[in-house]
């Protein structure tokens, strides 16, 4: 089956298509995907829109599961460690969304009844749609959290569909699903230092995004009203500014929906003339350069242009901290009225 171009992914086209070969099957080529890209390349952007085009087409189930609500301030909370608190997660999920109304089992004492309970579901899954042999995805989303937890659950989670699509064999169902699991993680697979697997998985890595793919899709993202020939002067204008130190799309986009104001106004209040390319980057580079200064800060105070003006700049002269960053800040304020030998003695251990 061909895909329509307009239906893939701006800037990730052919990653797409290779994904969609890889997985347009009822038995997809590996029971593990790994993909590994630097933050702000697509990498989830991608997932979704993979998923959601094999769902329409084929009928393909898929689950989100996120490591880092797994791994983070989960410790103690209803006297379950992480590890369990993610094999009970993984449960919950599948329920939620593809089960709501049925009393399956979701609890797990161990990774024997996880694997018990995870087979139950799908074949209670396969047996309510009675349409043929279905196919099932778990995605891991920042899966280089799964490092955190017990040695075991990483290699667990690699083989899990080979471990669960080996026990449904032996089942009686006349329809069998199918499990697979994709890591998506902005380490390389070689950081995943665990010793063997049982198998390795398929690695797909992803590349940041060249300069002509983000043209592409901030283009694709224009406001609606704007001038197309005037928006495609400001996104070179951006990239121009920006692109060499920057190439997360993320940031790229927040920094296209702050300044485009600043490019587009003195040519809407008539201070410049819609073809003056000179005069509206002069007057749109003071606000570019500054947005770059405060890049991944995020300043949300005032979403004017006149609140990043220099009169109101000092309204603007402060930084919110992260929540973890303030105690340490605190932390290291206290420590410094410690006695010098104290410090020492404390070093020396």
């Amino acid at each position: 089956m061909t895909f329509h171009e307009g239906s893939l992914l701006v800037g990730r086209e052919k990653e797409q298509k290779f994904l969609l070969s890889l997985l347009n099957k009822k038995n997809p080529l590996s029971t593990c995907l790994v993909i590994s890209g630097p933050p702000g390349c697509g990498k989830s952007s991608l997932i979704s829109s993979t998923f959601k085009v094999l769902e329409e087409s084929y009928g393909m189930l898929w689950v989100l599961v996120s490591c880092l609500e797994s791994f983070v301030g989960t410790q103690g909370v209803c006297g379950s460690t992480p590890s369990r608190y993610l094999l009970e997660l993984i449960l919950q999920s599948i329920k939620c969304r593809y089960l709501p109304t049925s009393d399956v089992c979701v609890r797990c004492d161990d990774t024997s009844s996880f694997v018990d309970n995870l087979c139950q579901i799908l074949l209670t899954i396969a047996a309510e749609r009675n349409n043929g042999p279905i196919s099932i995805g778990l995605i891991f989303e920042q899966a280089e959290k799964l490092c955190d937890g017990e040695s075991l659950v990483l290699p667990l989670i690699v083989g899990l569909g080979s471990i669960v699509n080996e026990k449904l064999c032996y089942t009686n169902s006349l329809d069998t699903p199918v499990l697979f699991t994709v890591l998506v993680t902005r380490l390389p697979w070689e950081k995943f230092n665990f010793g063997t697997f049982y198998f390795e998985p398929y690695v797909i890595p992803i590349e940041s995004y060249s300069r002509e793919q983000l043209t592409r899709l901030l283009l694709s993202l224009s406001p609606a009203g704007a001038s197309e020939s005037r928006f495609k002067r400001f996104v070179d204008l951006l990239l121009t500014v920006c692109f060499p130190v920057c190439r997360n799309a993320g940031e790229l986009i927040h920094l296209m929906n702050i300044n485009w104001r600043a490019f587009d106004e003195p040519v809407t209040k008539g201070l410049v003339a819609p073809d003056d390319e000179w005069g509206q980057w002069k007057l749109a580079q003071p606000f570019l350069k500054r947005s770059l200064a405060t890049l991944y800060l995020r300043h949300y105070a005032d979403a004017s242009v006149d609140s990043v003006s220099p009169k109101n700049a000092t309204r603007q002269d402060f930084l919110e901290l992260p929540y973890i960053t303030r105690f340490l800040l605190i932390a290291a304020f206290i420590a410094s009225y410690n006695p010098v030998h104290l410090i020492k003695n404390f070093c020396l251990r």
